[in-house]
């Protein structure tokens, strides 16, 4: 799999191809609530790829069924490999989300 890397200078990868030890984290948040304790979270791997060899993060009803309307913001970091030399990326950094 391919991860595009959102084009930021900052960031070391261009492309990267997921290995079976790797994640892709999202999260919804409240405003000031941390990325790790985020109300709604998902953890892909591998086993999420497409035909393509992609990954999509979907929504469904139940995922916000819980949220009352009002602004949150989404998150998607990704952690490259296991254990203590793991390092996490963050893929695309908040971004507001409104539910109405």
């Amino acid at each position: 799999m391919s991860i595009p890397i959102n084009g930021r200078k900052d960031i070391e990868i261009e492309d990267y191809i997921m290995t079976e030890y790797d994640r892709v984290y999202f999260a919804i948040c409240e405003p000031h609530q941390h990325f790790e304790h985020g109300v709604v979270r998902k953890i892909l791997t591998v086993d999420n790829l497409d035909a393509d060899g992609n990954i999509e993060i979907s929504l469904i009803p139940s995922d916000t069924y819980y949220l009352l309307p009002g602004t949150y913001y989404y998150e998607i970091k990704l952690k490259i490999g296991e254990g203590e030399s793991a390092i996490v990326k963050t893929i695309l950094p908040r971004r507001k989300l409104v539910i109405c």
